[in-house]
Order: structure tokens, then C-alpha cells, then sequence
């Protein structure tokens, strides 16, 4: 019993030095049901003891600390897979775009910018604006032409969804 009040005591003193170093935001009140739902189970604990529950609250707050580890595990990996699939989309446009660029210089032709827009999966391209540099001459008409035609058969795109202009 002696045990119980010093360590009563002692949690007593560590719980108070807490609630005074919780910063006085939103979260002072957390932090204020914690300490106060601690100070309670050390309180209750002998009794508990006294009645043979005390195994069984032992028990059952183990579960629930190991609910609420899985819980955090489980939001952590859907923020992995969600953080994955935008680096694996990313990778995927980045890849396109060096794509098109070579096509595109394949036929003479020097980009200076180029736009892709993507379906509502993230991977298949909708439609594609490409902007040539206005020093390509004579040979951007049939360039455009035939790149054009290279573009919307590798992709499977309709040559409407491909806009190749040159910037002046």
C-alpha cells in the first residue's frame, strides 16, 4: 500500500510537470485527458487488484494499444502507396516527354516546350500540344506532318488530339 501512494505520489508530480511544459494550443486539452486518464488507472489500479480485474485491464489495454498500432500502420502504408502511385505517374509523364522529344527531333524538329494532358487514370494521354522553336524553316511543314502521324500511331491518339505549332 505504501508502494502505491509513493508511486501515486511521484506520477502525481510528473503528470502536473507535464500539463505546465503543454504548449497552450489545441493541444493542451489532449494532453490534459491523457495525464488525467493515466492519473485515474494509477488510482484504480489496487483496487482492481483487490476485485481480480486487474489482469483483465491489463488485457484489454494491451488490445488497445496494439488497435491503435495497427491503425497507425495501416494510414501509414496508404500514404506509401498514395506517395508511390504519384512518383510512379510522375516517372511515367517525365518518360512520355523524353519520349516526344526524340520523335520529334527525329524529324529535324526542335521543341521548345511540350504539353501533355492525361486521362482520368493518370497514365494514358487525352491530347498532347507540342511548341516548336520558329527556327526550323523550310523543313517544319512536312516534319510537323509526319511526326504528327509517328505520335498519334504510337499512341493511339487521334491526330485531333495532337497540336504541333510552332512558337513565333
Amino acid at each position: 500500500m505504501a508502494q502505491w501512494m509513493k508511486t501515486l505520489a511521484v506520477s502525481l508530480c510528473i503528470l502536473t510537470i507535464l500539463l505546465h511544459l503543454a504548449p497552450e494550443n489545441h493541444f493542451a486539452k489532449y494532453v490534459r485527458f491523457y495525464v488525467g486518464l493515466l492519473f485515474f488507472l494509477l488510482a484504480v489500479s489496487p483496487v482492481l487488484e483487490l476485485l481480480g480485474s486487474g489482469e483483465e485491464l491489463d488485457r484489454l489495454l494491451q488490445l488497445e494499444f496494439l488497435k491503435e498500432e495497427y491503425y497507425d500502420l495501416e494510414s501509414a502504408a496508404e500514404g506509401l502507396r498514395e506517395l508511390k502511385n504519384e512518383q510512379i505517374q510522375e516517372a511515367c509523364r517525365q518518360e512520355l516527354k523524353r519520349q516526344i522529344l526524340e520523335i520529334t527531333d527525329a524529324y529535324g524538329l526542335t521543341v521548345a516546350s511540350v504539353d501533355i494532358r492525361f486521362g482520368e487514370d493518370g497514365y494514358s494521354i487525352s491530347s498532347l500540344s507540342v511548341f516548336l522553336d520558329a527556327s526550323d524553316g523550310e523543313n517544319g511543314g512536312t516534319g510537323i506532318a509526319e511526326a504528327k502521324k509517328e505520335i498519334a500511331g504510337l499512341y493511339l491518339l487521334p491526330e485531333s488530339d495532337i497540336v504541333i505549332t510552332e512558337q513565333r
